[in-house]
């Protein structure tokens, strides 16, 4: 899609703003559609956190320019500029500005080279202009197309779970003797670490959204376990397709491997179901998406097979054969458990 409905905001709040600004006469208006431009991050949490870096980055910017302009007069232009920039980027590190601080360079710069002479008017009618365009912002995410932070973090931890998915089912395919492509895996691997750590990305914007306190909110503590189960699980599934499923030829062994295939489509089926729970989410609303109903239960092949793991006969095996089925078991039995705790959580977190 070449135009996106973030696109389609962004440019009617920048020409509302611009409209505003030139219809009030007050000069400076161009900054409008500039703030506007630069904190709309997509979500609600973002483009507050980018408002408020820009916000304070006017005010510092403007306060050091102010100072500088009058104090540093008498010394070389162009040493005046870089002791007020090495100023400002030394406050700005103390306030852990990340962009805030390029705003106020920018504002010291013009300052310096354009505005010398109206500094007190420029800088007030600026953050004035810049302030509105960072609330106009924020208004826009409420009430044009809202897009807030949570449910973003919903819907893409819903796509990590198709990868997940397709993790578990080349697991499956491993165990029917299938051959696996380690080249494939490991790409896999990264893609799904990749989308982990994406996620983990935006926890800051979700918790700016959630004002005081967000580290207890059901929401936030929802989302951290998910992305804990989903590395847990990335983990079990990466060590599976690495240790080959041991002997797929013995009839001894078969009903290790069915258990395993059993599990694995279980938790597969399990995590579509989670993955339609979480795409329920509704812009507007903040309750979090509902937990299954039913607690999850392993198929009865797994726990028949797993209660009585110390009968099976593990016929004629190598050392090497036994540690690598004793690993695959173990990975199995640890995605059960990840699945079970973290529905139990989330369960917990709906009621409180």
């Amino acid at each position: 899609m070449l135009i996106t409905r973030r696109d389609l905001r962004m440019a009617f709040t920048a020409g509302l703003g611009n409209g505003f600004s030139y219809l009030s006469g007050i000069p400076f208006g161009y900054y409008v559609p500039l703030a506007v431009f630069a904190t709309a991050g997509g979500t609600y949490g973002a483009s507050l956190e980018l408002g408020r870096q820009r916000i304070l980055g006017t005010i510092l910017g403007g306060a050091l320019l102010y100072v500088s302009f009058w104090g540093l007069k008498d010394i070389p232009l162009a040493l005046a500029i870089a002791i007020t920039l090495g100023t400002l980027r030394l406050l700005g590190g103390l306030l852990k500005l990340k962009v805030g601080y390029k705003v106020g360079g920018l504002i010291v710069v013009m300052g310096w080279l354009i505005h010398g002479g109206d500094i007190p008017i420029w800088i007030t009618i600026r953050l004035f202009w810049t302030a509105f365009g960072v609330i106009l912002t924020v208004l826009a995410l409420q009430l044009f197309w809202p897009m807030r932070s949570g449910v973003e973090v919903f819907k893409h931890y819903a796509n990590l779970l198709v990868g997940i998915q397709a993790g578990l089912q080349e697991s499956v395919r491993q165990i029917e003797g299938g051959a696996v492509n380690r080249r494939s895996a490991q790409v896999m691997h990264q893609q799904l670490r990749n989308q982990l750590i994406s996620l983990r990305k935006e926890l800051p914007s979700v918790a700016q959204e959630l004002g005081e306190n967000p580290m207890r909110h059901p929401r936030y503590l929802l989302i951290n376990d998910l992305i804990s189960c989903s590395s847990r699980l990335i983990i079990a599934i990466n060590g599976l397709l690495r240790y080959q499923s041991v002997r797929p030829d013995l009839a001894s062994l078969r009903v290790i491997h069915q258990a395993e295939s059993a599990l694995l489509n279980a938790v597969s089926e399990r995590l579509a179901l989670w993955q339609r729970l979480l795409l329920t989410v509704e812009t507007h609303s903040n309750r979090l998406p509902p937990a299954p109903a039913v607690p999850f239960q392993p198929p009865e092949r797994w726990n028949s097979f797993y209660q009585n793991l110390q009968q099976t006969n593990t016929g004629d095996l190598s050392f090497q054969q036994l540690e690598r089925m004793a690993s695959r078991i173990s990975r199995c039995r640890q995605i059960q458990r990840t699945i079970e705790q973290t529905e139990r959580q989330w369960a917990d977190w709906q009621s409180s």
